[in-house]
């Protein structure tokens, strides 16, 4: 797994006569991939070499997947917490009136 992100890059080199600067049709260098990512608070950000790059987006697809899994436990875990609370909050209310109606 990979907490990053891919993207594509395109370059020109400088040289005016170079057909990257072609006001009409430039023809950029290119593509290079970059990595961008944080880890322990610390920005990250290099080039990878093109037959990296299938593994690489599959790292972040799987990263994403579980980062999403993880919210979802979450999410079910914090309602399964606020039902638990809901239901004994129900109970000691019936145990009350049940006390007043004796």
């Amino acid at each position: 797994m990979r907490p990053s992100s891919l993207t594509e890059q395109y370059s020109v080199c400088g040289n005016k006569n170079c057909r990257c600067i072609d006001p009409e049709k430039p023809q950029k260098y290119g593509p290079y991939y970059q990595l961008s990512y944080v880890h322990t608070e610390k920005n990250t950000s290099r080039f990878i070499r093109s037959h990296f790059y299938k593994q690489i987006k599959q790292e972040i697809k799987e990263y994403k997947k579980f980062k999403l899994l993880v919210e979802r436990w979450i999410t079910f875990s914090i309602q399964y917490s606020q039902t638990k609370m809901d239901m004994e909050k129900k109970r000691e209310a019936n145990v009350k009136l049940k006390k007043l109606k004796l």
